[in-house]
Order: C-alpha cells, then structure tokens, then sequence
C-alpha cells in the first residue's frame, strides 16, 4: 500500500485530492497550501489534549486512575504516541495502553492497531480492550473469524506466534497506527527474532509495557529505547562510554544524571507503588495449601490408574494423553472414573481392571477428601467463593455437592453461550454464594467483588493458576485474597504443590514476577517434565528426591532473580524521576 493510499484509509478524502494525483491532474498552489494547512491545523489539535471518551469515563467494566490518566495525556501530548510504559506490577498498564488506543481511534489518529502479548495473556487483553473500552480485537491463530488484515483493524497476537515467517510476513504487509508489545523485557535481546520483527514492523506509534525493563545489564534497557526511539542514544557502544561506568554495564554515571533524566523522561513512564498507595489499596494474598490424606479407596482408585497409565507411558503411548488421564484420577473421584472410560475406550485396560476399578470408584465415600476439606474452609462465612476445577466431570459433582449442603451455585465454563456465561456473572454478583468454573473462567473475567478462590485441582501450568487468582486479585480488591490448594498425598499435584509451589511460594507471585523467573521453562517443557519424572519414579522416596531436587533449584533461581532483576530495577530507576505523579498534564 503507497502513502496516499494510507492516509486515505484514515482520512476522508473530500476534495478528491488522491483521485486527482493518481490522474495527474494538479490543483493550483493556493488551494493545496490551504489543504495542507487545514491537514496541519486538524492533526495539531488532535494532539493538544487528551479527551478521555465518555465512554471510558461511564463504564462500570473500568476505575480509571489519576496515574492512568496522566500518563496516557503525557505520552500522547509530550511523547508524539509512543513511549515505554513501565509502571510496576499491578497498577494497570492494559488500562493505560486501552486509553491511548481509544482516545487514538476516536480523533481519527489510528485505525490499524497491533497488540503482541505472551500466549498466557492473550484472551485477557481481548476481554479487557472489550469489556472496558468496547473495542473488538481479533485473536490471529484463535479467532473463529477470516483473519484478512484489510477486513479487519484490531488484531491480537503472541510474540512467539508473530515471529514465524508467515505470521511475520503477514504483519509487515501492514502499515500499523499503533503498536503494542506487552510483557515487552522480552524484546531486550536486539539478536533475537522478537525484537527485530518489532522493529522491522511498519507503524507509526509503538507503546512497550515492561514492569521490569531491566533484567541483566543496561544495555537491555538500550534496546528498548531503542525500539521506540531508534539511532536516539546513538550506538550502544557511544551510550556506554558516556553514561556507564562499569565494565559489567549496570552502573549509571551519576555525572550525567541530569542529562540521561531529559532522555529517560521523553522516552518512559514508571510509576511505582508506593507513589499510588493514597488512592489505591493494595491487598495481599494468602495461600492455604492442603495436602489431604486420602480414604482407602481413593488411594486404590488413584494407584490403579497410574499403574495403568504408567504401563502404557512405558510402552511408548503418546504423554499428552497420558497426562489428561492423571489428571483427571487427581481431580475426584466422578473424574476418575471418567478417566478410566476413556481408557477403556482406547483399549489401554482390560474389561476385568475397568470393573475392578470402576467397583473401587462406586464403593468410596459420596464425599471425596477434598470436598469435605473445602466445607470446613467455607463454614462459617458469608463470603463468596469462586472454585475451579479442570474438568466438567469434578465440576458437575461440586456443584451437586455444594447445593447439598445449602449453598447457592452458579456454573460458568466453555460449553455455555455467551448469554449463559452473562447470567452466571450475574447471579454471582447478586445473590449467588459460589462459582464454579473450568479454566474459561480464568482467562479474561474480573471478580474484585469476591476474595476466595479455590483450586479444587491444579493446573500444571503455573501461569494458568495466576490466571485464575488474577481474576479476584486486582485493582479494586479490598480484601485480602485466600488461595485454597487441594491435593491427596501422593499424587502427583501434592508433589507439586508441596515441594515446588510452597518453595518458591508461587501464590504469592505475579504473572510479570512468574514470567521472569519462568520465562524459558513453562511453555508445556515444566508439565512435560513432571510427567516423565514421576512415571520413571519406580518408588515414593525416588518421585521426593526428584521434585525436591527441582523446588531446590527454582527456589536458587527465584532468589538471584529477586537479587539481580527486580533489586537491579530499582537502583536504576531510583536515580530518575519517571512519573507523572503530581505533575500537571
């Protein structure tokens, strides 16, 4: 697409200047100064103030806040539309990225909008630029709908999905008003594909979002600058002999603080905590972690499934499979025996083990372990609870359970429509004590109004549990959270939890924290291990020695990025003054 025919996709063109070029026919001077003028004039106003649309004020789905607003009206007004956003974990940069790009669509500034966030992330952006800024993203890759750039304006995209050479050819055929790269620290390497499909990327306006935009060194925090700002530091070797003083490049020169304040105050905005803490609460989480002692029978439930399921990891059966069956025999007892008729079904067990099983399965308790551990948790309160589980099975019999004793239940997961997913939203906003969800409820919906969450069973990947307490933990929340983990002793979830969850204390962690310290290990390798290490296991103190082995190591590895990251952040970014709190717009 030529230039004329890109502003022409913005702009209407009325007085049919674009069609008279094409013709070669030339207007008189006079009048193209005066569209030229006109042209100026519109965009000049456009950019004098940031008028945050009514319907981002009105919208009950949003709190928008004083540091939100700021720094969006500072980044469009003084910033030219592109800048680092690098706010710390928690005060709502999504927030601030979705006034921009609709404070940018609304004055006619953009239309082509690129957003690149991690997979995990992805369905959370697109409810959140829906919900509160009434804008509708496609997902490329999961959408249901026609992915054609020229039919569509707002697109949604994993970095590790825009790097593959279609995706990457797809999205260079586009000039893009705005682009977006959240959990942007993963551009600081300038060798990797990521960062150099961004800055290859054809656009106008480009917004990093970072909580931590320094990891290692500064040239990190270079590259990024860098991306935004591109030949402003000069090279990187013309950046460090003036403003570094290490060989180790971590140490600012102090002789130029005032001189790198003007460049950083340009280029990005950092609000911290405790800058916000007299408007905002900010709450804790609490982890109440359960490993339950199992009845007799869901202890033979459980070790004749995995005997099976680990007679067939052996003889070379596909893991992916494998893993749904094991985790199904430690979600309840109704999942377990959804478990083995799928194993009947795919012939891996014997007509005589199913019946056997299957009569361990109808003779234990009507109420499993967990249950009766998650009706001690809920005596005695009023407040609500939101409860997830994987699988519909243990979802059906929580729910009969719950209604048993007296609670009132709503269901939400992804066999429901749209309307039905409303109104279970509702009902557990009004009048209903407890929601029941499978992992559609993790992904994209905000419940502040309720502080219990329940992993009834857990989920191997450590960012779908942050998914799932991200949804009560927010912006908003007045209560502290309590996180209830449930597993039987000796199934695989109490390994995990026990000896790697409870030593890193995950559930005290954000997703940025979590992708820092995670980044390379949990895109299916960390559940793919476990599997493997505990079905190798031929004893119970082997499976002890190896996850011991792994909570060890993560828990080292948890520490020095504390020491090397987050502590390295802050003596950077103490030096510099990069908020707009209590500053004039």
């Amino acid at each position: 697409m030529n230039e004329i025919e890109h502003v022409s996709t913005r702009f209407p063109d009325r007085f049919g200047i674009k069609d008279s070029m094409r013709k070669g026919v030339m207007q008189n001077q006079e009048f193209l100064d005066l569209t030229l003028k006109s042209y100026d004039l519109y965009i000049h106003l456009q950019r004098q103030k940031l008028s945050i649309t009514e319907s981002i004020k009105t919208s009950k789905d949003i709190s928008v806040f004083d540091h939100q607003i700021l720094a969006a009206q500072k980044i469009k007004n003084d910033m030219g539309g592109s800048a680092i956003l690098a706010d710390e974990v928690g005060l709502g940069k999504t927030v601030e990225a979705g006034i921009l790009i609709k404070e940018f669509l609304v004055t006619g500034l953009a239309k082509k909008i690129l957003i690149l966030t991690p997979p995990s992330l992805l369905s959370q952006w697109k409810d959140e630029m829906l919900s509160k800024f009434n804008l509708d993203f496609l997902i490329c890759g999961h959408d249901l709908r026609d992915v054609d750039l020229d039919l569509h304006d707002l697109f949604l995209m994993s970095h590790s999905s825009a790097v593959f050479p279609k995706q990457s050819d797809m999205l260079n055929s586009v000039f893009w008003d705005i682009v977006v790269v959240d959990e942007a620290h993963s551009m600081k390497n300038s060798m990797t594909a990521k960062h150099r499909l961004v800055r290859h990327l054809s656009k106008r306006n480009i917004l990093l979002l970072t909580a931590t935009p320094l990891q290692n060194n500064l040239e990190e925090l270079y590259n990024l600058i860098d991306l935004v700002r591109p030949g402003h530091l000069g090279t990187w070797k013309q950046f460090r002999n003036r403003y570094v003083t290490d060989h180790a490049s971590r140490t600012i020169n102090v002789a130029f603080r005032d001189e790198i304040q003007r460049i950083l105050s340009g280029i990005v905005i950092r609000t911290t905590r405790q800058e916000v803490r007299k408007y905002i609460k900010f709450t804790d989480r609490i982890p109440h972690t359960r490993i339950l002692k199992p009845s007799s029978q869901e202890a033979d439930l459980y070790d004749g499934i995995t005997k099976i399921v680990r007679g067939q990891y052996l003889s070379g059966t596909d893991t992916f499979v494998l893993m749904i069956y094991q985790k199904l025999a430690s979600s309840s007892i109704e999942a377990s025996k959804k478990a083995l008729y799928k194993l009947k079904s795919n012939k891996m067990i014997s007509d005589d083990k199913y019946d056997e099983l299957m009569y361990v399965a109808n003779r234990a308790f009507s109420v499993d372990s967990k249950m009766s551990a998650l009706l001690n948790a809920m005596n005695n309160t009023s407040s609500k609870f939101l409860i997830f589980t994987e699988f519909y099975a243990t979802q059906d019999y929580v729910a009969e359970e719950l209604s048993k004793n007296g609670y009132s239940v709503t269901l939400f997961n992804g066999k429901m429509n749209t309307d039905e997913r409303l109104d279970s939203i509702k009902q557990f906003k009004e009048d209903t004590n407890v929601m029941i969800s499978t992992s559609a409820g993790g992904e994209g919906q905000n419940f502040q109004f309720c502080h219990n969450v329940v992993n009834y069973d857990l989920p191997w990947n450590p960012m779908k549990i942050e998914q799932r307490i991200g949804r009560v933990h927010r912006i908003g929340q007045q209560h502290d959270v309590h996180i209830f983990n449930f597993a039987l002793e000796g199934t695989i979830e109490s390994y995990i939890l026990e000896l790697l969850y409870t030593k890193i204390n995950l559930f005290k962690m954000t997703l940025g924290d979590m992708d820092l310290i995670f980044e390379d290990s949990w895109g299916g390798g960390s559940p793919y291990s476990w599997f493997k290490q505990y079905m190798d296991a031929e004893t119970e103190q082997e499976r002890k020695n190896q996850f011991s082995a792994l909570g060890i190591d993560w828990s080292n590895r948890k520490k020095n990025v504390s020491n090397t990251v987050l502590d390295f952040n802050t003596s950077v970014f103490k030096n510099f003054d990069l908020s707009t709190i209590g500053k004039s717009p």
